[in-house]
């Protein structure tokens, strides 16, 4: 099993996380008090998608933390356990970051259309439809393809 042998590398790694989505945290905090209004489109989702990273990496590293203490002297029953949740919780941040991401998409899409319609940019507005559209198609099916997997399981 890899959660077995590389729990000193899931600490560190999950401490990398933290710390890099608690700084991009902190600086998205800091630009939603300086941006425009318009720039709220997609600040705001960044903060959820940081919040979630780290809600999720400090979950997972406590667990890993409670592994290394609780599994010592061969107890697969607590490693096998708790390699079960930090997998559903892998799972559930895989839904929220999909559901994020197609928030953040949405938003980009629209401050993309307000300001080319503000600039009177209209080839350009009927071209960003376009691909956005194209885009949203290539999320859904990828999407969908998630959802049949999950099913076959």
């Amino acid at each position: 099993m890899n959660f077995k042998r590389n729990k000193l590398l899931n600490i560190t790694l999950n401490i990398v996380i933290i710390t890099i989505f608690l700084l991009a945290f902190v600086i998205n905090t800091q630009l939603l008090l300086e941006l425009k209004y318009y720039y709220l489109f997609v600040t705001i989702p960044m903060l959820f998608l940081c919040l979630t990273m780290i809600i999720s990496s400090v979950i997972k590293l406590l667990l890993v933390i409670s592994s290394l203490i609780f599994g010592r002297h061969d107890n697969d029953e607590v490693n096998e356990y708790i390699e079960k949740i930090i997998n559903k919780i892998n799972d559930l941040t895989k839904y929220v970051l999909i559901g994020i991401f197609t928030t953040l998409l949405t938003s980009v899409m629209v401050l993309d259309i307000i300001l080319c319609v503000l600039n009177e940019k209209y080839l350009l507005v009927a071209l960003s439809i376009v691909v956005w559209i194209l885009l949203y198609y290539i999320l859904f099916r990828q999407i969908v393809k998630l959802i049949r997997k999950e099913i076959r399981l």
